[in-house]
């Protein structure tokens, strides 16, 4: 039996894409209102209005507010660097096609590297049981064609 919810966002107009997103947020703001008062008693069970006495009314929260502008000039020189380093290679190879499909393998390079002939490697190609054995380097040492029941 097929589902019966269709999820295909690729089908849906942009309008409606844009009302599911709001849907979306409402409802996880929804969601988090939710979680507010279990919230508010863990944060007074642990004391979080000492906090706010000590950050609001005492004026505590100067001293985060110096930190967060070293914070803020510590990310912006960071997001710098890298947005200069992409830049860049962005320049370096902008016209450079690095991702060329590998060539595919020839029966002979692969008889090379398992180090058997090619006439049992297409046999073996065209068996649809096999056993390999290998030695201790990862050379083939056998290979067994294994019969077994049709159903």
């Amino acid at each position: 039996m097929k589902d019966l919810i269709i999820n295909t966002p690729s089908l849906q107009s942009i309008k409606q894409k844009y009302v599911s997103a709001l849907l979306t947020f409402v409802f996880w703001v929804v969601w988090i209102f939710l979680w507010t008062p279990l919230v508010t008693l863990i944060g007074w069970i642990l004391g979080v209005d000492l906090v706010i006495f000590q950050m609001i009314e005492l004026g505590g929260y100067q001293g985060v507010v110096a930190d967060f502008i070293v914070f803020l000039l510590c990310v912006a020189l960071m997001g710098g660097a890298l947005a200069i380093w992409a830049g860049y290679n962005f320049v370096r190879f902008r016209n450079v096609d690095r991702r060329t499909p590998l060539p595919p393998v020839t029966n002979s390079q692969l008889a090379e590297f398992f180090k058997v002939n090619e006439v049992l490697l297409s046999t073996q190609q065209q068996t649809q049981c096999l056993s390999v054995s290998f030695d201790d380097e990862g050379n083939i040492i056998s290979s067994t064609k294994i019969v077994g029941k049709t159903s």
